[in-house]
């Protein structure tokens, strides 16, 4: 077929309109504005568009964060899931708490415990939704458990005891001193009084008649020193 003149500058011309049709839509999709960045309506927060959830692989690794997942349970707090926020005003023990992620609409918050301060940690919240905070969808912490290792010491002590016995006739006195495990000395003086022995009233008796000869024997002396005493008057007076 035989395009004339007229025919042809007509082809053309519906070619070049269909292209500037084309040009047109591809202008206008790039043209339009990307989807904002989320609020995060909290200073101490970072706010991120999408999801992410406690069972992801990158559940502790997004905003700066480190360690292994906490769920909600291992903390002591109000609020929460279906609430505009979340209280925390404890954290689980042997764990050091490294932040807190907390999810709403289709956005979440991260929070570092560095920007959050020792507890409580108060108002935890979603980012922002059309100027106000969504209900909370769930959130959880993450943490490192705590690797200090206690040791312990067992010190033996060893206590020594000297005894020294002083003896009397009518006593008996002991000293005895004991050395504690500080170096500290401790005397102790126990004084026992102990009764001279009674003779048996039976020895003494017994003691007497055993001896009977020796006064026998003084009175015969006697005796005999007044004879010679007698006889050497009677020569004098002779």
């Amino acid at each position: 077929m035989r395009l004339t003149p007229l025919r042809r500058s007509g082809l053309l011309g519906a070619t070049a309109l269909a292209a500037l049709a084309t040009l047109a839509l591809v202008t206008t999709a790039f043209a339009q504005p990307d989807k904002p960045a989320p609020t995060s309506g909290d200073s101490r927060a970072v706010a991120y568009a999408g999801n992410v959830d406690i069972s992801h692989k990158d559940a502790c690794t997004v905003g700066g964060l480190t360690g292994t997942p906490i769920a909600p349970g291992e903390f002591t707090f109000t609020g929460g899931v279906d609430q505009q926020d979340v209280d925390i005003t404890a954290a689980p023990a042997g764990v050091t708490v490294t932040g807190v992620v907390v999810k709403g609409a289709d956005a979440y918050n991260v929070y570092l415990a560095d920007k959050l301060g020792s507890l409580p940690w108060n108002d935890l919240r979603s980012p922002d939704k059309n100027g106000k905070a969504p209900a909370i969808s769930h959130w959880y912490g993450c943490g490192i458990k705590d690797t200090t290792t206690t040791t312990n010491t067992t010190t033996s002590t060893t206590t020594s005891t000297s005894t020294v016995t002083h003896s009397s006739p009518s006593s008996t006195t002991s000293t005895t001193t004991t050395t504690t495990s500080s170096g500290e000395v401790t005397p102790t003086t126990t004084t026992t009084v102990v009764p001279v022995p009674v003779a048996n009233e039976d020895d003494l008796a017994s003691t007497g008649f055993g001896s009977a000869w020796l006064l026998g024997l003084g009175a015969a002396l006697v005796a005999a020193g007044a004879a010679v005493l007698l006889v050497m008057r009677r020569r004098r007076a002779q």
